[in-house]
């Protein structure tokens, strides 16, 4: 009786002192966005868009190609204006663009990836709130969900990526096809995952060089060639990725751990890495090439954060084995030559880094990389997408490479496809059985903050001051003799604290390490509250 009288009262809460639902995703390492963020109406929701892009020009393709090719050889960027339309909403001189490389030069029709900049002919021009965004085409793809899958994945495991969502694109009326519409990775993307954008951002390769590898080249200008410098340009202040390099190699085994936890989120990389290796995404730092990332020193917490960038092969694309190999690649693996991946390596070695490793492996596959979990997944794009496949003039796969690609593999023009389904199930026991034996079984999942944008509610539930050093103040205003609990997880999702609270009760902290925190505040485990702590 006592408990239907509390969650009755919880349902009052909720029905008058709650504000409305509101988008919520915590990253970890990163910033709580309790309000909205830049590109929700195009993100938040699983569905097909309309973009409609209208040229006034003539010669606008060949326009478009002589831009790509001269901007591929004089590393520029350079856009033609065209009229935007996006379900419904007209967007004036919006610049588009060619973009990709195998996607845009071996893709085998004119369904070319495309970057739209909203303001590069009006400043200060968006939509949505975002200044741009990318039309991906689907390339090597016959299921048309491998990208979206896996980045799906990453914002759901707290793992900085960008978003993605499907459109149907409309070029001067005609329909181009069914695209992939991806976040960019910008300031206004920095601004909302690290609640900061003044700092130095950096994408991990520059054009054909292959040494983004994060060893230690110790002249400023050797990373020139390496990396792209993507913000603070003028600048030009090379010196944090470089004492970063410096951390990841140049330290003893005893120092490495420390030396490289005080310059950087490690946990944003390990995530990540785990990422990469359940979903055979090789074409990442750890694996076949040196590139697809970014990193971003986040000047609040003085550290780098890791960005997954550019996932298409996913599901084990290009990867140079056959499917059941692909399947059974070991959670250790990385590039045959370790010390071309310092990071990687040093962290193997690291007992510590390797164990954190595996347990965040060890969660995924128990509780998220899994048949059940993902195959409804699988079967909702399929149903909300297959039309648009069918209709897709300009695709390069039949609708029946398509309808099969989602369960079982394939073999187009000699090239093997592996089935969503089949893989998600052989690639999952697969790692189970390699976790079980190096003694890693039943891992719990990880609490990422991440909770589920369709249930979670936001009370006027504070904690002050935010950052912290001695101790915080948590109140709220709701009338309940229900116990709140308030827990406080570390950016590994271990609990560091849990206390019964009060509304105006204080909480020290003088023996919490600085970093950032997560907390979780909860009416008879029902959770009221989520939120970010940055300990000083």
């Amino acid at each position: 009786m006592e408990n239907h009288k509390h969650t009755h009262l919880i349902q009052k809460i909720k029905m008058k002192t709650f504000m409305p639902t509101l988008s919520l995703l915590l990253i970890i390492g990163g910033n709580l966005s309790a309000q909205s963020t830049a590109g929700d109406s195009l993100f938040n929701t699983l569905q097909v868009h309309n973009i409609y892009i209208n040229f006034s020009q003539g010669n606008y393709w060949a326009l478009l190609q002589n831009n790509k090719a001269y901007d591929d050889a004089n590393d520029s960027s350079t856009y033609i204006p065209a009229q935007v339309i996006i379900d419904g909403t007209t967007i004036d001189s919006v610049g588009i663009q060619f973009k990709g490389n195998s996607s845009y030069y071996n893709y085998p029709s004119n369904k070319k990836p495309f970057t739209l900049s909203f303001n590069e002919y009006l400043p200060g021009q968006k939509y949505n709130g975002l200044k741009n965004i990318n039309l991906n085409n689907l390339y090597q793809d016959p299921s048309f969900m491998r990208e979206k899958m896996f980045l799906d994945f990453c914002q759901q495991k707290a793992i900085y990526a960008p978003r993605a969502n499907y459109t149907r694109l409309y070029i001067n009326g005609n329909y181009w096809g069914l695209y992939i519409m991806v976040e960019r990775i910008t300031k206004t993307f920095l601004k909302d995952r690290f609640g900061d954008n003044d700092d130095n951002l950096w994408k991990g390769d520059n054009g054909t060089s292959a040494c983004a590898n994060l060893k230690y080249y110790g002249t400023m200008s050797s990373y020139y060639n390496c990396y792209e410098l993507k913000t603070n340009e003028p600048a030009n202040d090379w010196s944090k990725l470089v004492n970063l390099t410096y951390q990841i190699n140049m330290t003893t085994n005893a120092q490495f751990r420390d030396s490289v936890e005080a310059v950087m989120n490690t946990n944003s990389f390990i995530r990540a890495w785990a990422g990469y290796n359940l979903f055979v995404d090789f074409d990442s730092y750890p694996y076949r090439f040196i590139h697809n990332y970014y990193i971003y020193h986040d000047s609040i917490t003085n550290k780098f954060q890791w960005i997954v960038w550019d996932v298409s092969t996913a599901f084990g694309m290009d990867v140079p084995m056959t499917i059941p190999q692909i399947e059974n690649i070991s959670v250790l693996y990385i590039t045959p030559n370790a010390t071309d991946r310092p990071l990687c390596n040093r962290m193997l070695a690291d007992s510590i880094y390797k164990d954190t490793y595996l347990q965040t492996i060890c969660s995924f596959a128990n509780n998220d990389f899994l048949s059940t979990v993902l195959n409804p997944k699988i079967d909702s794009i399929y149903n909300l997408i297959k039309n648009d496949v069918y209709a897709d003039p300009l695709k390069m796969y039949s609708n029946q490479n398509f309808d099969d690609n989602i369960n079982i593999d394939i073999n187009v023009s000699g090239i093997d496809y592996a089935g969503l389904k089949s893989f998600i199930s052989n690639r999952s026991a697969s790692v189970l059985t390699e976790l079980n034996t190096l003694g890693y079984t039943n891992c719990p999942a990880i609490w990422t903050g991440v909770t589920d944008q369709n249930n979670l509610t936001k009370t006027d539930f504070n904690i002050y001051p935010n950052p912290a050093s001695e101790a915080f103040t948590v109140s709220y205003n709701f009338d309940i003799t229900a116990q709140v609990i308030f827990s406080l997880y570390d950016v590994f999702g271990r609990k560091v604290s849990e206390h019964k609270i009060n509304s105006g009760q204080s909480i020290g902290i003088q023996n919490v390490n600085s970093g950032i925190y997560f907390y979780k505040a909860t009416i008879e485990e029902e959770i009221i509250s989520t939120g970010k702590l940055i300990v000083q």
